[in-house]
């Protein structure tokens, strides 16, 4: 998308009808769906929940790639390659998750980071965002090359572990009700340069493709998620 474009596009606001603003590419034979500047400084990758390519997570994606002179070119890379988590089948649900283990596709957002490096050369450093299976992958790969910071958006499984290693990586994370306080602690308490928020009146996917944004709530949450998101990563790469 041009940057003549972005200048032009709205603001999303936060609904339960949307259609996407942004284009898809091909790397490697996968969609990646990209949005925004193409001449920015840094570029942001959102790395979806288990439902993969959403109206929700679209809307994300153009909210952070809109609305300020600097903001990010933003991609969202088809990790699934549209095989999304089969509910209802718990053998074959069992399938589908050792088969996306989050070491499975640290060699595919290695391919489009190096993609983004070679295609938006104004582009120097990335950061992650993620949503549940998404916020768990973002803080396992904060420590490849051109990544300088992550969020993580009601996340799931975080063990205190996944901050070894990177203590000194900017974190954001944003809990719902049911990513506990306890749950957490550990993890908060090693990361040197965290970010803190909680929204204890909101659950788990809220903020991707679980939410319905036509819940008042809902709505007005994502979107102080997401403008945290994006204040965060404006402090951190630019």
């Amino acid at each position: 998308m041009s940057s003549e474009a972005c200048d032009t596009i709205p603001i999303p606001q936060f609904t339960p009808d949307y259609t996407a603003q942004g284009e898809y590419e091909f790397v490697d034979n996968r969609k990646v769906y990209v949005v925004g500047n193409p001449n920015a400084s840094y570029a942001l990758v959102c790395i979806y929940d288990v439902f993969g390519f959403h109206k929700n997570t679209f809307q994300g994606c153009d909210y952070l790639a809109t609305g300020t002179e600097d903001a990010p070119l933003v991609v969202m890379p088809d990790f699934f390659n549209g095989d999304v988590v089969p509910f209802g089948d718990p053998e074959a649900r069992k399938v589908w998750s050792e088969k996306n283990a989050y070491q499975n596709h640290v060699p595919y957002l290695q391919t489009v980071l190096n993609w983004i490096k070679e295609r938006y050369p104004s582009i120097k450093v990335t950061g992650l965002y993620g949503f549940c299976w998404g916020g768990k992958f973002s803080i396992a790969c904060a420590r490849m090359d051109m990544v300088k910071a992550v969020a993580l958006i009601h996340p799931s499984r975080l063990v205190e572990s996944d901050a070894d290693g990177i203590e000194d990586v900017p974190v954001l994370i944003i809990a719902s009700k049911n990513e506990t306080v306890e749950s957490l602690s550990g993890l908060v308490s090693k990361l040197k340069k965290v970010e803190y928020v909680r929204m204890d009146d909101v659950s788990h996917g809220w903020c991707a493709a679980r939410g319905d944004w036509g819940d008042a709530l809902q709505k007005q949450r994502a979107e102080e998620a997401m403008r945290k998101t994006n204040e965060f990563f404006h402090k951190t790469l630019l």
